[in-house]
């Protein structure tokens, strides 16, 4: 039986190329999608798939948190990730968020349908010097895609509690007084914290920091 794919990545024509190259190599491509909400769906109604699913993909989840509610909904799937970042941290999280293996975007077709048949078969793929011992070794430890989004900003652990503070009612003063700071302590972090997420005000910060899974309800 052919295995069935379903690619999930918001470049069109990124999905249709990687379609018929995988097409070509004897694979079925099941269905594709272009957000996260579209990837659940697709997976929903075609179970017993490898995902391909790109870790950035736009809107309300990107592919770390879908690959977490995936998992959570324990659905017959098994996930790759794809990912033009090449680091630690995000194959941590990768592996977190429940996916069986983790691909460079810029990787061979060879390399790619290697990883699709070894997933598809019970097995783990995370290229280079990652094995399945490391994967089942840090499986356990806290690389969330909020404390991915945490590290790769550099958000220091004061600043994080300011930001969920900053989602709440509390005056600039109280949330001082909560973390026995001055005041001109708190907004020295809250600008920091602006800067570091590219936003102007305290109602833009909420929302990027919901969005990037910093505060909860981001999901």
């Amino acid at each position: 039986m052919s295995i069935r794919i379903i690619i999930a990545d918001d470049h069109a024509l990124w999905r249709a190329g990687l379609a018929q190259l995988l097409e070509a190599e004897g694979l079925e491509i099941a269905a594709q999608a272009a957000t996260g909400d579209e990837t659940l769906e697709a997976v929903r109604v075609n179970p017993g798939t490898v995902l391909l699913l790109d870790i950035a993909m736009p809107g309300r989840l990107d592919g770390l948190a879908t690959s977490a509610r995936l998992k959570e909904r324990g659905d017959d799937v098994k996930v790759i990730i794809v990912s033009a970042r090449d680091d630690r941290d995000a194959l941590f999280s990768a592996i977190t968020a429940g996916a069986h293996g983790y691909i460079a975007k810029d990787a061979d077709v060879a390399q790619l349908v290697g990883a699709i048949h070894l997933v598809a078969g019970g097995g783990s793929a995370f290229g280079g010097s990652i094995t399945e011992g490391l994967a089942a070794g840090v499986a356990g430890l806290d690389y969330s895609p909020g404390e991915y989004e945490r590290r790769r900003l550099d958000l220091s652990e004061r600043e994080l509690q300011v930001l969920r503070l900053l989602a709440t009612p509390m005056t600039a003063a109280q949330i001082a007084a909560r973390l026995f700071l001055s005041a001109k302590t708190v907004q020295n972090h809250a600008s920091a914290i602006y800067q570091k997420l590219g936003v102007h005000s305290r109602s833009e910060a909420v929302v990027k920091g919901m969005k990037l899974h910093l505060i909860s309800g981001g999901s």
